[in-house]
């Protein structure tokens, strides 16, 4: 079983190859080297509380919420698919209420195109 840093390492490349970012650009936006990403993402280096706000801020979280992500989170795997869920899910959190609305309407829209296909031969 993966110890807590294991697992908030996890969540932050998760977060980041979301976010399509590599560990170098991730690191310079927090004043840290890429080897020091690679190494909280591989679980070896410990995240200082300083560099866990500053990635939380770059990956439109809190400290607190990537804790407790890392803490519940069990046999996450890591998947092109799940990074476009997250990705998507991280747009639909941003969005007001209003589109919020339109895009779930859009969305139940393509899922019953989905299940009832239009025959273009009608």
């Amino acid at each position: 079983m993966a110890n807590l840093n294991e697992r908030i390492g996890e969540v932050i490349k998760r977060k980041r190859q979301r976010d399509r970012l590599t560990q170098s650009d991730l690191g310079g936006r927090i004043g840290v080297s890429g080897s020091y990403i690679s190494g909280v993402e591989s679980g070896q280096t410990g995240v200082r509380i300083t560099e866990l706000e500053a990635l939380a801020i770059h990956l439109r979280t809190t400290a607190i919420d990537l804790i407790n992500e890392a803490a519940g989170r069990d046999e996450y795997k890591f998947t092109s698919e799940t990074r476009d869920r997250d990705a998507f899910l991280t747009l639909y959190d941003g969005l007001s209420p209003e589109h919020k609305k339109q895009a779930r309407t859009f969305l139940m829209f393509l899922r019953e195109l989905q299940l009832h296909p239009i025959d273009a031969t009608e």
